[in-house]
């Protein structure tokens, strides 16, 4: 049997392995083996192999103590070296993305004379995360002088063509080449977020591209009647495998040059030494190792590119909550200079931390809200593993969910459950913090009601790197950049404005992101300059 789940109750049940029925006790997490994701994940083997994401049992529990301990050590404390370079890395990336949005902008001006561009942020934003999720996970952290000259030479005509292929993009998985590429003067800027022979041989657009791609061939297979067939058939006659085999050349070749170049002490190499994932000698890969790479390297630029998107997005929908968000940036800069610590500097060198953007409720109220709207996987699916008690909201009655029934949980559907939330579908950041809007929304009392991150002992294990990275790209951005949607001014309605989701086993905006950006300041001195 099939159950679909909206609703906080079973959810929790499910996912967190406890039942709500008298003189039942919940499992503890290091007792548990996990619900199972099998045979409902069995469309992403291909991809992600045996990683921790599709690992079942035991192999899944060793697995994923071996990556929280190699890719979480130290990161709870904000003064760890782990901390500090998860810092650097996320301000590297935000600058790499404020470099190319910049030389973007200025290719706009030198051809129609405006001081904004419109640009399609998302490929920006990817190129941004896979280079800080690369780095965190290698330390990798070699600059040389090497630019790759194949992006370069094309960038002026990938330039041209930018509003065509926003206006023919339909979907997530179009390429990444109908898309602008800077040029030389920004370029050592935005390709130092990854080792230069990687770009230099076109690795890094191609690995995107391919992610790109095989998010929607994953897609296709779990709709069509391969998914019911067994997967030694699917291989053999399949024209769709050899698609998807042709697609994961460039993704385990990254994931492979990942696990080479991985510093002593680095996550990755740290991973490799572990009896869960390392090989027969100290010089071969085991395909374990490039398995968990391949899911480490999608999981941390994936999902961060989605969430960083739907926000700005929200923002630029809601100028009024932008300016809100800027306006206790400037504060919190401007207190943190005066006492001298070291996020002051130029516009184009703040360094924002993890104590500097927790003092910015209003920044965590922002990236809550829009993943409550837009949590980047809508649903996950598991295969309970023993019978589940669900005691009613009354309990007056229970309900029994046999081992071995298949659980869908709607993510999206308990963020926007309108007997949870007020004001479901609206985008409210003030409901995280103002204490009269947090009364009325039930789900937030409600162990279960939010989880984008899911939840129980197969939750979303670089949530803690997530938190960060989030709060850190966005303050930077935001501090730099104004964001705006150009349809607000001939249509004022930000509600239906708003982009659908794109299909996907995680979720983009439909088509790209089409924004207007300026230099804040900027548009204030052009104002002036036209009325004088």
């Amino acid at each position: 049997p099939v159950v679909h789940v909206a609703h906080p109750v079973p959810a929790r049940c499910i996912l967190v392995e406890t039942n709500t029925s008298p003189g039942r006790r919940r499992m503890s997490i290091t007792a548990s083996s996990g619900a199972s994701k099998a045979p409902a994940y069995n469309h992403f083997k291909n991809f992600s192999g045996n990683g921790v994401f599709t690992a079942d049992g035991d192999e899944w529990k060793e697995k994923r103590a071996s990556v929280i301990h190699c890719l979480l050590k130290g990161i709870s404390n904000s003064n760890s070296p782990a901390t500090q370079r998860l810092e650097r890395e996320a301000n590297y990336a935000a600058n790499s993305m404020v470099a190319e949005l910049e030389q973007l902008r200025q290719e706009e001006k030198r051809g129609n004379g405006q001081a904004t561009i419109v640009e399609n942020i998302v490929p920006v934003i990817q190129r941004g995360t896979i280079g800080l999720i690369y780095r965190y996970i290698t330390h990798d952290d070699k600059q040389q002088d090497i630019v790759s000259r194949e992006v370069s030479e094309t960038s002026k005509e990938k330039a041209t063509t930018l509003s065509a292929g926003l206006e023919s993009s339909s979907s997530s998985s179009s390429s990444l080449s109908s898309f602008a590429t800077p040029t030389d003067e920004a370029q050592d800027d935005i390709i130092k977020a990854v080792p230069p022979d990687i770009c230099s041989s076109n690795l890094l657009q191609s690995y995107l591209q391919s992610v790109t791609d095989i998010r929607m061939i994953i897609l296709a297979q779990s709709r069509s009647f391969w998914f019911l067939l067994p997967r030694w058939f699917y291989r053999w006659f399949s024209s769709m495998y050899k698609e998807e085999e042709k697609t994961m050349g460039p993704i385990r070749e990254f994931a492979s040059r990942a696990c080479q170049r991985a510093q002593p002490g680095s996550p990755l190499a740290m991973l490799r030494k572990r009896p869960s994932h390392s090989a027969a000698s100290n010089e071969e890969l085991s395909q374990n190792m490039i398995d968990e790479a391949i899911t480490l390297l999608f999981a941390g630029q994936d999902t961060s590119a989605a969430t960083l998107s739907w926000t700005l997005h929200l923002l630029s929908l809601y100028p009024h909550i932008q300016e809100r968000l800027i306006k206790e940036i400037n504060t919190v800069l401007r207190a943190e200079s005066n006492e001298g610590t070291d996020s002051s500097g130029s516009d184009t060198t703040k360094h924002f931390t993890k104590k500097l953007v927790a003092k910015m409720p209003f920044l965590d109220a922002v990236i809550k809200e829009s993943m409550r709207l837009y949590p980047v996987a809508p649903f996950v699916v598991r295969k309970l593993q023993h019978e589940v008690i669900v005691q009613d909201e009354e309990k007056l009655s229970t309900t029994t969910l046999p081992p071995g029934a298949f659980a869908c949980i709607w993510i999206y559907g308990l963020h926007r459950n309108p007997k949870l939330w007020d004001r479901a579908s609206d985008f409210v950041p003030d409901r995280w913090i103002d204490p009269s809007l947090r009364a009325l929304d039930a789900g937030q009392n409600m162990v279960g009601a939010y989880m984008p991150f899911a939840a129980g002992p197969r939750s979303c294990v670089g949530q803690p790197l997530a938190n960060v990275i989030l709060r850190i790209i966005l303050a930077r951005l935001v501090h730099r950049f104004s964001f705006s949607d150009e349809r607000l001014i001939s249509n004022g309605d930000a509600e239906k404005l708003r982009k659908d989701m794109q299909a996907g086993f995680t979720v983009l905006p439909v088509g790209g992101l089409k924004l207007s950006v300026s230099i804040r300041g900027e548009m204030d001195r052009n104002d002036k300059d036209s009325s004088s």
